[in-house]
């Protein structure tokens, strides 16, 4: 009798015992499922992308999950890649048995076969294909994990303070936040980085081995001026869009999370773009809203120390603006185009670089483009950047002259005449010296890709474009000639502008360079993005008497 007592004593415990742990169960279930109910509610924000003034928010700083919005990041890091040189857009990703077994949206790619860089940033933007956001993740940095830990490298490289990722897919994990000033942020930030890939965000339809999917962004079809972004949907986010606008020489980046229905949503933000858009700043980017470029792989890229105020004109280009994923044009060419007419222009002796360490590069700001005497400084101007109020303005990233990179110990190569060399375009994230994150991101050091050769621009020749007309190149620039002084340059640019319309729409810029100890100012303008339009522009300068070559980057 005693020992069924006991017994019986026992079986009560464990069912009490159960009770407790269901008990809890339950109690953690429903904090955590009303943890995800609350990040289920609208947040919106309207930037201004020519001068980063917030014209509108709500709950922009409240915690959200960002769900397929996060492949903006994925693509960003991809395009980093592409400018790196580590890909192409014509290099195959391996598709893993793991990746292939991602739920939908999804290409449904099978293990062992392989997909194209084009292809999987089409699949991406369009489709939202969640296997190939893994395949993407896998070929990058190994696994999944590791590139999600690059993300969020880079999202803090960017000013994105509050966004962590997970996944480079947006699928569900309660770890994986961002808010909609963050998003705002990266949507500007890709568009001013990378303008020579963000036409892909615009891409209405994608067709691969047969099939074709549509865009989810249905504003890019309805609303007039939209170009992007990315839409996104998981229950625990709700329906997700970033989104950008460009009409009229005037630029927003929308985003509104939370939505109920994709219906609720593309109503909101279409009536936020019409709303804000002709309330937007109507010329010149200003610096205030230029954001600092990471390197490859999430670190930050030091800026100089007494940046100056300026407009940035029109498009942000990727070069010779770009840093750390950007390239460096290096000496013995000289681009100064000081006189087209001159039959032996200067060559200079490239400087070599006694310590070759990250903090010896250097970053220049440029100079205002002013009509003769220069316009007295701005009135303070809003710079709410999407960071919030108080945030200090970003200088103007910009690299300074040309250099070439190599050993301390290797002696300077003898001048060679211009005409005989070509000008080489190194990849800056790709040197180990501004390698700052790689090795802990990717597990190693990274590969010093090999140099890739630009035709030379023959100075001194009165020639229309520096490469033949085949060459497949995404962002054109003109250079109009170089000048002692900044002021010289400035009053080249303005004439420039005055005389052939369509210039003021671009982005000009001095760029400061030194050959043998002189310093030169280049006046080039930049976004030009392809080479006919280029080479028909410099045609029409050329045509009132103002020098001008067309150079790729």
């Amino acid at each position: 009798m005693v020992f069924q007592s006991d017994q019986h004593l026992s079986f009560l415990t464990l069912k009490r015992l159960l009770f407790v742990v269901a008990l809890f169960a339950v109690s953690l279930f429903s904090v955590i499922d009303g943890h995800s109910a609350n990040l289920r509610k609208y947040a919106g924000i309207v930037v201004d992308a020519k001068t980063g003034k917030t014209l509108y928010s709500y709950a922009a700083d409240s915690k959200r999950y960002p769900a397929s919005v996060a492949k903006v990041m994925t693509l960003y890091i991809v395009f980093e890649e592409l400018e790196a040189g580590r890909l192409t857009l014509n290099s195959k990703l391996k598709v893993s048995k793991y990746a292939a077994s991602a739920v939908p949206s999804k290409l449904y790619l099978k293990p062992g076969t392989s997909i194209t860089v084009s292809d999987a940033i089409q699949a991406l933007v369009t489709k939202s294909a969640n296997d190939v956001a893994r395949v993407v993740a896998e070929n990058i940095s190994g696994s999944v994990p590791k590139f999600a830990d690059r993300m969020t490298k880079t999202a803090r490289a960017l000013g994105m303070s509050s966004t962590t990722y997970k996944n480079p897919s947006g699928l569900p994990d309660s770890r994986q936040v961002t808010t909609v000033r963050d998003q705002a942020r990266l949507g500007m930030a890709i568009f001013q980085h990378y303008p020579q890939y963000f036409k892909y965000f615009k891409t209405s339809a994608f067709r691969y081995r047969g099939n074709t999917y549509g865009n989810h962004n249905r504003l890019l079809r309805s609303v007039k001026g939209v170009d992007g972004i990315k839409t996104g949907y998981i229950n625990a986010a709700g329906f997700n869009l970033l989104t950008s606008a460009r009409l009229n020489n005037r630029h927003v980046i929308v985003a509104g999370f939370g939505f109920n229905t994709g219906g609720e949503r593309n109503a909101k933000v279409a009536s936020l773009v019409n709303k804000y858009l002709p309330k937007a700043h109507r010329g010149d980017y200003w610096r205030q809203a230029s954001i600092a470029r990471p390197t490859g792989a999430g670190g930050i890229i030091r800026m100089a120390s007494n940046p100056v105020s300026v407009a940035i004109k029109g498009t942000p280009p990727s070069r010779p603006a770009a840093l750390g994923g950007g390239e460096l044009l290096t000496p013995p060419a000289v681009m100064a185009l000081a006189d087209t007419n001159t039959s032996k222009p200067a060559v200079p002796t490239p400087p070599t670089l006694s310590t070759p360490q990250a903090e010896t590069v250097q970053v220049a700001s440029i100079e205002p483009v002013n009509v003769a005497a220069p316009a007295p400084a701005p009135p303070n101007r809003p710079i709410d950047l999407l960071m919030g109020d108080g945030a200090q303005p970003l200088g103007v990233i910009k690299v300074a002259a040309p250099i070439e990179l190599r050993s301390p110990q290797a002696p300077a190569p003898a001048p060679q005449p211009v005409a005989q060399q070509q000008p080489q375009r190194k990849s800056l994230s790709s040197l180990t010296p501004l390698d700052l994150f790689g090795n802990l991101i990717n597990g190693g050091p990274s590969t010093q890709q090999p140099v890739r050769l630009v035709p030379p621009a023959s100075v001194g020749n009165d020639i229309t474009s520096s490469v033949t007309k085949t060459a497949a190149i995404d962002s054109w620039s003109l250079q109009l000639g170089a000048a002692s002084s900044a002021n010289e340059a400035n009053e080249i640019l303005a004439n420039a502008t005055q005389q052939v319309d369509g210039l003021k729409d671009l982005r000009s810029a001095v760029q400061p360079i030194t050959t043998n100890g002189q310093a030169y100012f280049r006046a080039r303008v930049m976004g030009f993005t392809n080479q006919e339009e280029a080479i028909q522009t410099c045609q029409a300068l050329k045509s009132k008497d103002i020098k001008c070559l067309a150079l790729p980057g």
